[in-house]
């Protein structure tokens, strides 16, 4: 049975931005990846054009989309959840500095809670960073490609904001945030010139808890396949 993982994407364009580790559980683990944008963007005028972007940022990529649909958001999110079955739910952490962002995430949380069960839940960052990130994945520079023509078909916002052009300067810095965030005070960088940095956590029964002790660097397949397997 193929696994799949669920990204809620605030906006169209957030799938590729911290899309690396979906990317790479669909190259190297099999997964089939979902992306369920929470909105469309806050211009009306934009809309059509935001949803052809992402289907077109989805093609390059190899992920999915589903749309929640005009009604009830909530309601049409426990449905996807019902219906992907996720091994592993991408969304942006609390206090990402976008409000927007911020809203994705209690969206997510609370369609999480009202689905009950166990779900792995990977917190994303943008616009702040994850003051405690406990997951640092490597990326290759055929990822960073990737992820940057993904995020290059987002052609509205990328005219008023670069953000492929940029992406390798990010990921880069990640690396240097990562080595003692994930890695531990006082720890060397390691080995690699872009990564993007997550919080894994475990939500069930309303509470978070954590998947493991202290952090994770993800580097090789079998670094990954390890990780992906705890998501059973």
């Amino acid at each position: 049975m193929t696994r799949t993982a669920l990204i809620l994407a605030p906006h169209p364009d957030d799938e590729s931005i911290i899309g690396l580790l979906a990317l790479r559980l669909k190259e190297e683990c099999g997964f089939r990846i979902w992306v369920v944008p929470a909105t469309l963007g806050s211009r009306q005028d934009r809309q059509a054009a935001r949803q052809k972007e992402l289907r077109a940022a989805c093609r390059a990529l190899g992920f999915r989309v589903r749309f929640l649909g005009t009604g009830n958001p909530a309601a049409a999110l426990r449905q996807a959840l019902g219906a992907i079955r996720p091994a592993a739910v991408f969304l942006p952490h609390a206090r990402d500095g976008h409000p927007t962002h911020r809203a994705t995430h209690r969206l997510g949380v609370a369609a999480l809670d009202a689905a009950g069960g166990v779900y792995h839940v990977v917190e994303t960052e943008y616009w702040h960073p994850l003051e405690r990130p406990n997951l640092m994945v490597a990326a290759k520079k055929s990822h960073v490609a990737k992820l940057r023509k993904a995020l290059a078909c987002h052609v509205g916002e990328v005219a008023r904001n670069d953000y492929a052009a940029r992406l390798p300067a990010w990921m880069s810095d990640n690396v240097r945030r990562g080595a003692e965030l994930v890695g531990g005070k006082g720890a060397a960088a390691p080995k690699m010139a872009y990564a993007t940095l997550y919080r894994a956590r475990i939500r069930a029964g309303g509470a978070w808890r954590a998947p493991y002790r202290g952090g994770q660097i993800v580097a090789s397949p079998e670094e990954l396949r390890a990780l992906a397997a705890a998501w059973a």
